[in-house]
């Protein structure tokens, strides 16, 4: 999916059959993890997916990242658990079809999940992208008390701020 040469529309749609076509060799049975790494890169070829119906094509993504998610667990694979989670609230906050509220819910629990791997000691980066990503989730979020909504969105975005300075900071010298 990230080749350079030739055209990116056309590039994502070999990716989509080549993912497709690896589903039928790498079963959920027989090869697992191979099975949910093949779902869940899928899933992120439907997410960039130029053709196609956008709606259709998020709808598609959201059920190879739930699909992947029945094999990478948070137990047998931390790391990619966390990642699958993150992809799947993005797709969750893209999200055309259903209730936009009930969408934004599960983007909020997605990106919340995903923060139980990516603590600030392990994964300090990765935490605070997911703490903005919580951020967004939250000015957006149509159930709740709007203010209350707008506090937790500034307590995210103020933590993965803080972090991030800390971050470059340390980088610098």
């Amino acid at each position: 999916m990230e080749r350079i040469k030739g055209d990116k529309a056309e590039n994502i749609e070999n990716a989509i059959a080549a993912y497709t076509a690896a589903l039928t060799v790498t079963t959920r049975e027989a090869l697992p993890q191979y099975w949910a790494t093949t779902q869940n890169n899928l899933a992120n070829a439907y997410m960039e997916r130029i053709k196609g119906d956008k709606a259709e094509n998020i709808e598609n993504a959201i059920a190879a990242y739930t699909a992947a998610l029945t094999v990478t667990t948070r137990e047998a694979l931390p790391q990619y658990w966390a990642t699958t989670q993150n992809n799947l609230a993005n797709a969750y906050m893209e999200r055309i079809k259903g209730d936009k509220a009930e969408n934004i819910e599960k983007a909020i629990a997605a990106s919340t999940a995903a923060l139980i791997v990516y603590t600030p000691s392990a994964f300090p980066q990765q935490w605070a992208l997911k703490q903005n990503n919580l951020a967004n989730a939250y000015r957006e979020r149509i159930k709740g008390d709007r203010a209350e909504n707008i506090e937790n969105a500034i307590a995210h975005s103020s933590q993965s701020l803080e972090l991030s300075l800390k971050l470059s900071f340390a980088e610098r010298f």
